[in-house]
């Protein structure tokens, strides 16, 4: 059986402390204590069972107080979701605990939840759920030059309204591994004109056409994915593309390469991306399936790389020992005054690591020399090139 390439997250969750690692087995030791139990109590309409599922789920608050879940429906008989909604700093917990849950014949386990169907998301359903009238009306979709998708949201509540609802309705219609991976900038647009005695003029109310949002929305994923590379990084050599150089010089303070003077790619897209510090996704720069990270090798007086072409040689024998297999390539570099980048996509992350390693093993700089991620809820992880080890920074 051919193993599955290891995504960041997977990466990651492999890595988790062992008292969470503790914790996540004694959750599911007792959810499947229980299952059975809660098997009945959403199967029959008994009234005499008593099974409370908060009390049952209570039990994830010794994993992280901060995760969510939710039970729903599924083609064995029940599904559990354990998300870790909007803290994305737990979205390595989440994969853990999905992939550490039993097989049990009645359930499937999930942590994202998966879209609604559209006809559903009316005004009626939206005020349940979120216990607000919807003041949205219409939700426009445009392609970001960061590869993320834009949202301008209309209707008759103030901007502020219309942006929170827009983000709302996207997150029920799409469901969440969409929206993360896609969602970018949000902006309301109230519909509402100023009369002549300055008040505002309500427009007829339109009902929020939930089906037509989802279809603009993926005729857009589908225009930015026609203008991703069209090859994996590994099967075009750094020589053999069109290099973009980016001056660095209006990069924010706070930003993780805020040191950075000058940044080269083959993708513009990327380049934005990666520059505006933003929330990065690698679903928005692959149709193969690659994840990004990058190489910080440090400056220092040994190792001064002035000469760019040091740098340079770098890059090529890291993009020669990870394709030779098609395991990934050199995407992009950039020399900062604290350090150098390289950056790589790479298919499978754990394979990836140790192929970087053995490539920089014995090099003076190795031992200072860090691999960090980009998607997002991964940027605090540092990885040492050289050893390894994994630590939270």
């Amino acid at each position: 059986m051919t193993a599955v390439p290891m995504d960041p997250y997977s990466y990651v969750a492999g890595r988790l402390p062992t008292d969470q690692r503790k914790a996540i087995r004694a959750f599911w030791s007792h959810f499947e204590a229980n299952a059975d139990a809660l098997d009945q109590y959403f199967s029959s309409k008994m009234t005499e069972i008593t099974t409370d599922p908060s009390e049952v789920m209570a039990a994830l608050g010794s994993v992280s107080p901060e995760l969510m879940w939710e039970f729903g429906p599924s083609d064995r008989g029940h599904a559990l979701t354990v998300t870790a909604e909007w803290h994305d700093d737990n979205r390595p917990l989440a994969r853990a605990v999905h992939d550490m849950a039993p097989d049990l014949p009645r359930w499937r386990f999930h942590e994202v939840r998966s879209g609604e169907s559209d006809s559903r998301v009316t005004a009626d359903y939206f005020a349940a759920r979120f216990g607000k009238p919807l003041a949205l009306t219409h939700i426009d979709t445009a392609l970001g030059r960061d590869g993320r998708i834009d949202l301008t949201a209309r209707g008759q509540g103030n901007a502020k309204t219309l942006a929170d609802q827009a983000l709302q309705a996207a997150s029920i219609v799409l469901g969440e591994e969409v929206d993360r991976d896609w969602l970018g900038f949000i902006d309301g647009a109230p519909t509402a004109k100023a009369g002549i005695f300055g008040r505002l003029r309500q427009q007829p109310a339109e009902p929020f056409d939930a089906a037509g949002f989802a279809e603009r929305f993926r005729a857009t994923i589908a225009d930015a994915k026609s203008q991703m590379p069209q090859q994996p990084y590994s099967a075009v050599p750094p020589d053999n593309r069109e290099a973009i150089l980016f001056k660095a010089n209006k990069i924010h303070s706070d930003h993780r390469r805020c040191d950075l003077m000058t940044f080269t790619t083959s993708s513009e897209t990327y380049g934005h991306a990666v520059l505006s510090g933003g929330r990065f996704s690698s679903r928005c720069h692959s149709l193969h399936d690659e994840w990004f990270l990058y190489l910080r090798i440090p400056r220092t007086s040994d190792t001064p790389f002035d000469d760019v072409s040091e740098r340079g040689a770098i890059e090529d024998r890291l993009h020669d020992a990870l394709s030779a297999d098609g395991l990934g390539g050199m995407v992009a570099a950039g020399h900062g005054q604290e350090a150098v980048y390289i950056d790589l996509a790479v298919t499978d992350v754990a394979l990836a690591v140790e192929r970087v390693a053995q490539t920089l093993g014995g090099e003076i700089y190795a031992d200072a020399a860090t691999l960090h991620f980009l998607d997002q809820g991964l940027q605090r992880l540092i990885i040492p090139a050289a050893p390894d080890l994994l630590t939270l920074n």
